[in-house]
């Protein structure tokens, strides 16, 4: 059977339209019955690696999580709870300049940071490698990223968002631990995102970021949401929007390697939107300077600093106002 994979364009971030393409995505992704039902506990993942604006488009924009909020009600769940593992600032922070605070107040939703770093055994037999305990904890995950070039990893879509479940600064030391082998990192990325096995992904890619992300790019109209239960599925379709040569696109290899969803176009069954062509961003930038995947470890100590520094600051501004 084919992978499905919904597709609408989206100029903007109209909040009935975005809520109108989510339920139409439910609906045919899960023909027979919602998988959401009373009583449920559901787990919100979007992309919230630094503080920044929703201008900025570092993090998913608000308006698909208030979407996905209301949609969520309407099933009935008992909580939402909305968590990722920041590289920099602390969660609270974070979510408040995205412009999450909000749906705590509208929709119940609970900001609440990752907890019990739980071993995970790697087929790559990767040290160190924890994801958050506390995802035991939901009866489903939500993975709701954003489009983003990425320096190291040519982009990051649906598959690559799920390395925020792992707590903390474990990340740049698994960085530096696969020596520079980007497949390789593909695969732990891959098999973090098996052992996750998200309900629903649900792309922003209303407004994504070009250049040199995930953190310092600068916003490109891409104009298209995508949803689909399989993430290697989406990711495959994203990459064929964007677009990006395949033999950049890490991730995706990892996952033909692992046989982990489906990376073929032929067997990958368009909704919605259909025509790719019509969709294709010829003009999205990816990072003119490159990085590896490892971390050089001093200049990793002193961004940390730099970064801690200045979140700390803006932290206490935002606390306490000016002097």
């Amino acid at each position: 059977m084919k992978s499905k994979v919904v597709l609408k364009k989206q100029a903007d971030y109209d909040l009935n339209a975005i809520e109108c393409f989510i339920r139409d995505s439910v609906d045919r992704l899960f023909p027979d019955a919602s998988p959401f039902k009373p009583g449920d506990r559901v787990l919100l993942k979007p992309n919230l690696l630094r503080s920044a604006t929703p201008e900025q488009c570092v993090t998913t924009h608000p308006v698909i999580l208030e979407a996905m909020c209301r949609v969520l009600k309407d099933f009935g769940v008992r909580s939402i709870t909305i968590s990722d593992s920041p590289a920099m600032g602390s969660l609270n922070f974070v979510a408040r300049q995205a412009g999450y605070e909000p749906l705590v107040k509208t929709y119940g939703a609970q900001i609440t940071p990752l907890s019990r770093p739980t071993d995970f055994e790697s087929l790559e037999k990767i040290p160190h490698l924890k994801i958050a305990g506390c995802l035991d904890d939901y009866d489903h995950v939500v993975n709701l990223p954003k489009v983003k070039s990425h320096r190291q990893m040519t982009v990051t879509l649906s598959i690559k968002n799920l390395f925020g479940l792992v707590i903390g600064k474990r990340k740049p030391v698994l960085h530096c631990l696969v020596q520079n082998d980007k497949v390789k990192f593909g695969r732990m990325l891959v098999e973090i995102a098996q052992k996750v096995n998200p309900t629903l992904t649900v792309v922003d890619g209303v407004q994504a970021m070009q250049g040199n992300g995930p953190m310092n790019g600068t916003p490109f109209p891409l104009g298209v949401v995508c949803a689909g239960r399989d993430q290697t599925a989406v990711d495959r379709v994203m990459t064929e929007i964007l677009p990006v040569p395949l033999e950049r696109m890490y991730v995706l290899t990892a996952a033909e390697q692992l046989k982990f969803g489906q990376a073929d176009m032929a067997q990958i069954q368009l909704v919605g939107e259909t025509d790719l062509q019509l969709l294709r961003a010829e003009d999205f930038k990816l990072a003119d300077r490159p990085l590896d995947i490892s971390f050089n470890p001093l200049r990793l100590a002193k961004s940390c600093f730099k970064q801690f520094v200045e979140l700390a600051f803006k932290e206490r501004w935002a606390k306490s106002g000016p002097a």
